[in-house]
Parts: structure tokens; C-alpha cells; sequence
């Protein structure tokens, strides 16, 4: 029964579409079924997207121009601003064949993404953003509540649009680990687990004041002011290379029975804590040292444990090695 209940569905949308093409084949087709585009993005505070398989995302403007990705994360700015852009600038390049017009009519109701656009609580726009044409320079779109479904481009760009339409939650999440202001950073704290007596903690008094304890809090005086300044503002913006989502509760388990190389943790003025564990990675590619051997260890990146959500990300050396100096490091070096 709902086999047929789909089929007739589906039927009577293509023979809409189909009344609706041939109507309108020597004429204007009109304005309110071939408008996608919303070119006031400033106006827009939500942006929610599901696909066929009710995976959804929800992007919300927050403070000081920021988005976040289902209330828990900021979303990556890069991300954002590519999908804005397409909705501002999306165009119609030609209603769809009539040859083409029941596949991408079937298309449409089983295999595309659902974006609906909100300019404060109201609702503005929705449409259905399906895949890309034969010639891969067109994306198959249709309006709600319109049986009319367009070819799609984004003028200056030669390729379909689908694939910033994504409603993966991961996916949107910011890479950054650590994205603070300088003035924001209340104290930097780093634990290393081999060699104890090397941690520290660089605290940022404010008002140019800085004081730096060892391992036991112990307050230490002769370290060099302007070093444990720049690396407090090395904390600006450290990204990872990726989630790795598919890290199953086995290799989690797994991973965190083993000694972290180090721990990171930064709390800024509010006294909230971020912080980050880092971990050897397997290596992978079997790398060689200098003499052919083996790596016991990737040579290249770390992984790295969000304990939050305990999510684990991978961080690349030069990225992280950095952040992870010894206490040492703070001292001028008296020449030989």
C-alpha cells in the first residue's frame, strides 16, 4: 500500500510538472517558481538542511558574526561562507527537459537535500537541491510547494552545487582546537607525561603582568617576558587536520588505556577549561627512518582527545610541537 500511495504521488507530480512545462514552454515561467536566490545573507539567522535519510544540520548565526552547527559547535567559517555565497548568487540556467523532466522529478523526491533559510523566526525560503546534471555544470533544483524543477548554476563558477549542501555534523564542525585572544587567555597549562619536572603553567595577569610555575605551582622568577608572551599568542588559531568520526568505542578504549604524550589545557577569563590530550598514532604508510627501518610511530601528526565529547582528532607536529615546549624554553640561554 505505500509502494502505491509514492507511485501515485509521484505520478501526479510529473503530471504537473509536465502541464506546468508545456504551459509555460512559449512563455515567462513565473518569478515565484524560479526564485532561489536570497541575496541579503546579512538578514539570514538559521539555515537548516536534511537530507533523504533524515540526517539534518542546523546552522545558527550567533554573536560577532559566528555560526554554530546544532546549538554544540562553530561551524567552519570557510564552509559558511561558500554556502552563503551560493544561496546569494544561485540563478536559474534552464527548466529541465522535457526528456529529463520525470527522472529529475523522481530524482528530487528520493535523493536530495531539503534547505530551508530563516530570517529571524520566519521561515523565507525553502527549496531542494538534488545532483548535478549530465555535464556536471548544473545542479537540478526545485522551490517547495513548485513541481517545477530548474537547472541551477552559480554564475562564474563552472561545476554543480550540490556537494555545499551537506548536512554531515562533522563535517561542519571548526577545526580549531584553540582560537583565543590574546587578552581572553587566562593561563596555559602543559603537562608532560615522560618528564613531569618539564611542566608548567604560564599565567597571563594582565595589565602586562605574566607569572610562570613549575611543575609543583611553584613560582619561578628569570624566565624571559617577551617569550612567554608569544607563546601565549601562539593559541590564536591551532587547528587540527580532521575528526575522525569513525573512530570506533574499541580503538577508544583502547586508546585511552595508553599514556598520553602530553596534555594542553587553556583556561581563559571565565575560568572555562579547554584542553586537549595527545597521543602517538600507528603509522600507517610505514615510513622509514634515515636507515630503512620502520617508525614505530607516525612520523607526521599525533592523535588528539577532545575529552568534552571525547572526540578524537588528528594534529600534525608542526602545528602542536609549538605549544608542547619544555620549561626551559622560557629561559634565556646564556651564551657559551
Amino acid at each position: 500500500m505505500k509502494n502505491k500511495w509514492v507511485y501515485l504521488i509521484f505520478l501526479i507530480m510529473v503530471i504537473a510538472a509536465l502541464a506546468i512545462y508545456f504551459s509555460n514552454h512559449n512563455g515567462t515561467i513565473k518569478k515565484e517558481l524560479r526564485d532561489f536566490a536570497v541575496e541579503d545573507t546579512a538578514s539570514i539567522s538559521k539555515i537548516f538542511m536534511v537530507d533523504k535519510e533524515n540526517i539534518q544540520v542546523t546552522l545558527d548565526r550567533k554573536e560577532a558574526g559566528r555560526w554554530m552547527v546544532n546549538n554544540k559547535y562553530f561551524a567552519r567559517p570557510d564552509a559558511v561562507k561558500v554556502l552563503l555565497e551560493t544561496i546569494a548568487s544561485v540563478d536559474v540556467k534552464e527548466p529541465v527537459g522535457n526528456k529529463a523532466l520525470s527522472n529529475v522529478i523522481k530524482q528530487l523526491a528520493t535523493h536530495s537535500v531539503k534547505v530551508e533559510i530563516y530570517k529571524g523566526s520566519e521561515c523565507i525560503k525553502v527549496y531542494y537541491v538534488g545532483g548535478a546534471t549530465q555535464d556536471q555544470t548544473g545542479t537540478y533544483m526545485v522551490l517547495e510547494n513548485s513541481s517545477v524543477p530548474f537547472i541551477i548554476q552559480k554564475p562564474g563558477f563552472a561545476g554543480y552545487l550540490t556537494g555545499r549542501y551537506f548536512t554531515d555534523e562533522t563535517t561542519w564542525r571548526d577545526v580549531s582546537v584553540f582560537l583565543y585572544s590574546f587578552n581572553d587567555i587566562a593561563s596555559v597549562s602543559v603537562k608532560t607525561s615522560a618528564s613531569p619536572e618539564k611542566s608548567y603553567t604560564v599565567v597571563n595577569e594582565g595589565n602586562n603582568s605574566f607569572n610562570l610555575l613549575e611543575h609543583q605551582n611553584k613560582s619561578l622568577n628569570g624566565f624571559d617576558i617577551q617569550t612567554v608572551k608569544e607563546y601565549i599568542a601562539c593559541f590564536k588559531k591551532v587547528r587540527c587536520e580532521e575528526y575522525l568520526n569513525t573512530f570506533s568505542k574499541q580503538r577508544l578504549d583502547s586508546l585511552l588505556k595508553t599514556q598520553p604524550l602530553g596534555t594542553l589545557s587553556v583556561t581563559n577569563r571565565k575560568g572555562e577549561v579547554n584542553m586537549l590530550k595527545l597521543y602517538f598514532r600507528p603509522n600507517f604508510s610505514q615510513a622509514l627512518d634515515d636507515d630503512g627501518k620502520v617508525l614505530p610511530y607516525d612520523p607526521d601528526a599525533m592523535y588528539g582527545l577532545l575529552p568534552g565529547d571525547k572526540q578524537v582528532i588528528v594534529c600534525q607536529y608542526f602545528v602542536f610541537d609549538p605549544l608542547m615546549k619544555d620549561i626551559s624554553y622560557f629561559f634565556k640561554k646564556t651564551p657559551s
